[in-house]
């Protein structure tokens, strides 16, 4: 759930008709717990982590219509010797993978365009290479994923006790933004809410700590053991700025002073404008799979090759019969209309496994994948053949790239800010290009070849990123000068 201004406006004068922050805060909460977005999230996280609905399903047990009393009646019967077997088909969890690391498998690459008549700084470019490095690609394929199952996630930027600039990811589902209200586009305000533990008498309980972001402080919130909302003693100053920027001299502090971003410090990382997961296109087909897999696993399982048809055997059950039946491997018959007979059960498999691959096929098609299958990818795709297989995917990832990329700006903004002030430069995010290498299986052959007839068409920086050698594109092109100045100096000396 997300709120605009005018949605906390409402929330303060429905609850109980009291302004008061506990009771606003309980009433939001509240909501946000059972709303359905909420639901969703839990869902696509359930899925990413291969906790299917289908584990829940008893197949041990079946409802049976009766008529009592001349009533229909629905009731249970459970079979404790039937087979309960689930298959878990992880199609959502190799969906998710597969886009991000489509999108970031492999580092974006960061580039500092300057604008007219400033001069290229080495130190501000090694300053942004060290903090996008392979720490950040991770928190970036963390922030994509967690997206992707759950419609948004959010990245918080802080300075941690030794004054350092970091950030880490908040999940999507401890969170509640608060949009302007005109066009529900610029973050006002961000409440976090989590559980933390609270020893009581040696007891062990769960309160709620709140956090209630706006863009010059944070108010820091618990809950005491009437379940109300209070302000956090632990909390030196409260509400409290964004960071304190400390003045020491000879190891020790000599002043402090209250700072903040004038913005609220969360970057929200959309999965789509309508911020749905990536499972609900597909949840209801992957069900399916799960169902039909794991009912056909339980009958092959609970399958009786041979079955014996017994008839006219007098007083002996049928049950002793098989017994002398397994012993003797004869019996004798006492009845002349007796009878013994050996029957094999056959299951039919060709119609589930027809079923199951149209599933399969519809699966990766709405959920916009790339099916490995050999029998659909061939066995030596050429270069426009596996484009093909990649289009839905491409489709897919080219929603979020745009949302990606910005998100990539807004994070490397907050550490130029940084940069500025402990540097006195006035470099900004607008400098920033982010380029996202697309992570797909390629013929590089065919690829590199491309590059080699684009000469004198393209600029070498574009070819030189688009390499599926290359990685870091300004390491690159030092090693590129390098090897050039070295083989001069070569030449010179001959």
């Amino acid at each position: 759930m997300y709120l605009t201004q005018n949605d906390l406006i409402n929330a303060k004068l429905t609850a109980d008709g009291r302004i008061n922050e506990s009771d606003i805060l309980k009433y939001i909460i509240k909501e946000d717990q059972n709303c359905e977005k909420k639901r969703k999230m839990t869902e696509g996280e359930r899925y990413y982590a291969y906790e299917h609905d289908i584990l829940k399903k008893d197949f041990r047990q079946s409802n049976i219509s009766e008529n009592i009393d001349g009533e229909e009646k629905i009731t249970k019967f459970i079979n404790p010797n039937r087979s309960n077997h689930h298959n878990v088909n992880c199609f959502h969890r190799i969906l998710v993978d597969q886009k991000v690391s489509y999108l970031i498998g492999r580092k974006p690459v960061i580039k500092i365009n300057y604008r007219k008549g400033m001069e290229k700084d080495e130190d501000f470019e090694r300053a942004v290479e060290d903090f996008t490095g392979e720490e950040f690609n991770e928190v970036l394929q963390e922030l994509l994923t967690g997206a992707s199952n759950k419609g948004c996630e959010a990245v918080h930027i802080y300075y941690d006790k030794k004054g350092v600039l970091r950030y880490c990811i908040i999940p999507a589902d401890e969170i509640i933004p608060i949009y302007d209200s005109e066009h529900e586009k610029d973050l006002e305000q961000l409440i976090r809410y989590y559980d933390t533990a609270v020893i009581r008498n040696g007891n062990r309980y769960l309160r709620k700590r709140v956090e209630w972001w706006t863009k010059d402080d944070v108010t820091y919130f618990i809950e005491d053991d009437s379940r109300n909302f209070v302000l956090d003693s632990s909390v030196k100053q409260n509400p409290s700025p964004h960071w304190w920027g400390i003045t020491t001299e000879d190891g020790f502090e000599k002043s402090r002073k209250a700072n903040s971003w004038k913005k609220v410090p969360f970057i929200i990382l959309k999965n789509n404008h309508k911020e749905t997961t990536d499972l609900e296109a597909v949840k209801g087909l992957i069900d399916a799979y799960d169902l039909i897999s794991s009912e056909g696993t339980n009958n092959i399982i609970d399958l009786v090759e041979l079955y014996w048809v017994i008839q006219g055997y007098g007083g002996d059950t049928a049950s002793a019969i098989s017994k002398k039946l397994q012993i003797n491997k004869a019996v004798n018959i006492t009845d002349s209309s007796g009878n013994v007979e050996a029957r094999q059960v056959e299951l039919s498999m060709g119609g589930r496994l027809e079923f199951l691959k149209r599933l399969r096929k519809d699966i990766f098609e709405f959920g916009q994948g790339v099916d490995t299958d050999p029998e659909t990818l061939g066995n030596s795709p050429s270069g426009v053949s596996l484009k093909f297989q990649y289009t839905l995917l491409e489709l897919k990832a080219s929603g979020v790239a745009v949302k990606l990329k910005q998100c990539i700006k807004e994070i490397i903004g907050y550490m130029i800010d940084d940069y500025n002030r402990k540097h006195g430069t006035e470099y900004d995010s607008s400098m920033v290009k982010v380029t996202l290498k697309r992570n797909a299986v390629t013929n590089d052959y065919e690829t590199v070849e491309m590059i080699e007839k684009s000469k004198g068409i393209l600029s070498d920086e574009t070819l030189l990123s688009m390499h599926p050698f290359v990685d870091e594109i300004s390491m690159e092109e030092d090693a590129v000068a390098e090897n050039e100045a070295e083989n001069k100096t070569a030449e010179a000396e001959k």
